[in-house]
């Protein structure tokens, strides 16, 4: 009977991962959808305002990122309308999403931001600049590019750090509402860029799921960097993609198709696909 429990062990294990994976995807698909809608209404992909200057002195510097303004297309109206009662004034002066009224928000949960494979907490209290604040954080992150996050800090290679300033190669970031990128500017083609991917936020302290300091990574880091020790608040190497998915990472594709990536993937031809415009030469 041992030996039958053992032999069997294996695949239900197997056809339980299967499960998860594919509950995962359906995920990835909904944000997708989400960011289509959002698309469809506003001619723009869901926007993200950073709470530093960083070239605009008009823009309040709310703090509200591209998952809090993807809410309303994600049947969380509700949960949007209570992150946005201050976005008139600035996150860093106590405003913004940081504003105390919006605390029971920032911890609200949205069921489709957590993978069913994912063992970290669904909360956390050490977040980016929101330290001691208890917040949901989401398992998936918009797709910055492949620009290399902290430049000559990183121990990962790409182009020139974009982050806090504009015209990142792929889709979100910090600052895109300088950018407004929008699905005409995919001249590489929706099929063949990444749009959202995967992150295990225990990996990673910028993970906090409505702030636009929590809700993207980069493509500079190859799939599945776990370095060991765990540093999550080494951001220029740990802002990447990762899962608890045996052998890869799921990314949402810029059509709204999904894709399971081999975290053997050659680095080029990954980074090639964080790219909206960037007329790399691979098969994509």
């Amino acid at each position: 009977m041992a030996v039958l429990i053992g032999l069997l062990l294996p695949a239900v294990q197997a056809a339980r991962e299967s499960a998860r994976r594919s509950s995962c995807s359906s995920n990835l698909r909904q944000l997708g959808l989400g960011v289509h809608a959002h698309h469809s209404a506003k001619n723009t992909l869901p926007l993200s305002v950073s709470p530093w200057t960083e070239g605009s002195s008009t823009q309040v510097r709310h703090g509200l990122g591209w998952i809090g303004q993807s809410l309303p297309y994600l049947e969380q109206a509700a949960l949007y309308d209570a992150l946005t009662t201050n976005l008139d004034t600035a996150f860093f002066s106590g405003g913004g999403i940081n504003a105390p009224a919006c605390r029971p928000a920032l911890a609200t949960p949205t069921p489709t931001l957590s993978c069913a494979s994912e063992t970290s907490p669904l909360t956390s209290t050490g977040q980016a600049q929101l330290s001691g604040v208890t917040v949901w954080v989401t398992d998936y992150k918009g797709v910055l590019g492949n620009n290399r996050m902290g430049g000559g800090a990183s121990l990962h290679q790409g182009p020139g750090d974009c982050h806090s300033s504009t015209r990142c190669s792929g889709s979100f970031y910090r600052n895109s509402f300088q950018d407004r990128v929008a699905l005409h500017m995919y001249s590489d083609g929706t099929s063949g860029t990444f749009l959202i991917g995967e992150d295990v936020p225990s990996e990673n302290n910028h993970s906090a799921a409505y702030y636009s300091n929590g809700d993207y990574a980069a493509c500079h880091g190859p799939p599945n960097f776990f370095p060991r020790p765990s540093r999550p608040g080494d951001w220029w190497d740990v802002m990447t993609f990762r899962s608890r998915h045996p052998g890869g990472v799921q990314f949402a594709m810029a059509d709204g198709a999904t894709r399971f990536v081999n975290e053997s993937i050659a680095i080029a031809v990954y980074q090639a696909l964080a790219t909206k415009a960037g007329g790399e030469q691979v098969e994509k």
